[in-house]
């Protein structure tokens, strides 16, 4: 029975997680955003065999694990990314690559389309090499960017993008938003397969913060993109949570989409789409100290002084004054130029002066003797 102290106050439950203030959030660094999914100790060392999968911000993290000394025991670090590997922009088609690596789906009605436009077979020795790169990794990072799906009605098959014009078929060929409850079924569908091919390989889920280009809907690209994202987000949540459990052991969650999103004043680039690089920057940071075997003092996520938002103010004041000298490096350019071609000018008007008098002076003269008329 509650105390009579206890009955002014909310029943708090055994979680009760407040949300961080501005302060705060300048005190502990974007490292907030972590509580509940960083893993108890480090899941990849130097040695660990890193796979990635998913969206184009998946390459992010390859390349910057590479460029730390990790990925050692595989033939190229860089190697997921540079050879063969395409952005899987939705969770279908990742979970499509799974299928057809492992359990035989016919690669013979796919069609395949890189961001090139160009096609793309699904030959044996692509199957074999994409499965050799899964079951070769000791931790999968999977970037899911989008929840908008073009599919092949024919086969029910997802396709990697929307359809190049010499291909498309509106007979075949159909747009749709895939739900929550898909995203789920096909999340579940990459889990069978991993407890049953490659049960000791660990899943890094993240969500990419990059923003969609163009939407296929009727409506706003901002408001679908915050659609699409709610739904990965929505999807990958209830996921978890149906398995939290194997949730810091056979997978985690790696903040990136909320940590651009929710910590920065203005993370993106011109474009609008893309993180700035100071935001990419200190979200690989964050991930490396909490998800890597890089000691704390290898990697700061924030500086004593300066919190995230401080860092893009400060690296684009940086990138104005780099681009202010150029402008007076050009302003100084012109400037001579402009100086040159007004001495030239002040020389001609001299010289037409000079002329001009020397016209009057003969006038005079020719006057003076009466042989003007």
């Amino acid at each position: 029975m509650a105390q009579r102290d206890d009955l002014g106050r909310w029943y708090k439950g055994d979680h009760f997680n407040v949300l961080p203030s501005k302060s705060e959030m300048r005190r502990d660094g974007l490292a907030t955003a972590l509580h509940g999914w960083k893993p108890a100790a480090p899941i990849i060392h130097a040695e660990t065999r890193v796979f990635a999968m998913g969206s184009c911000f998946a390459a992010y993290f390859i390349r910057w694990l590479a460029d730390q000394g990790f990925n050692r025991e595989v033939a190229s670090p860089y190697g997921a990314i540079t050879k063969g590997a395409f952005p899987f922009e939705n969770v279908a088609v990742v979970a499509q690559q799974f299928r057809w690596a492992f359990e035989g789906l016919d690669g013979r009605e796919l069609l395949w389309v890189d961001p090139e436009k160009q096609l793309v077979k699904a030959t044996e020795e692509r199957r074999l090499s994409t499965r050799f790169a899964i079951e070769n990794a000791e931790v999968l990072i999977v970037t899911l960017g989008l929840s908008e799906v073009w599919y092949d009605r024919v086969t029910g098959e997802p396709l990697w993008r929307a359809v190049p014009i010499r291909y498309f078929d509106p007979e075949r060929h159909s747009f749709r938003v895939i739900s929550v409850a898909e995203t789920i079924e096909q999340l579940e569908l990459i889990e069978r397969i991993r407890a049953k091919y490659v049960p000791n390989l660990k899943i890094v889920y993240t969500v990419s913060p990059v923003r969609l280009k163009a939407t296929f809907r009727p409506i706003s690209t901002l408001t679908a993109n915050s659609v699409s994202k709610a739904i990965i987000r929505a999807g990958l949540d209830e996921f978890l949570r149906g398995r939290w459990k194997q949730v810091g052991r056979d997978y985690f969650y790696f903040p990136s989409y909320e940590i651009v999103t929710d910590t920065y004043r203005d993370a993106f680039e011109e474009d609008a789409r893309h993180p700035h690089e100071t935001v990419v920057g200190q979200v690989l940071r964050i991930f490396a100290r909490h998800y890597t075997s890089l000691s704390v003092d290898e990697v700061r996520t924030l500086d004593e002084s300066l919190d995230g938002t401080d860092r893009i103010a400060q690296s684009r004041i940086e990138e104005l004054e780099v681009r202010a000298a150029e402008l007076q490096r050009i302003c100084d350019e012109r400037l001579e130029v402009i100086q040159g071609l007004a001495e030239a000018a002040q020389e001609r008007l001299d010289l037409i002066n000079r002329l001009d008098s020397q016209c009057y002076e003969l006038q005079k003269r020719l006057t003076l003797h009466g042989l003007q008329d």
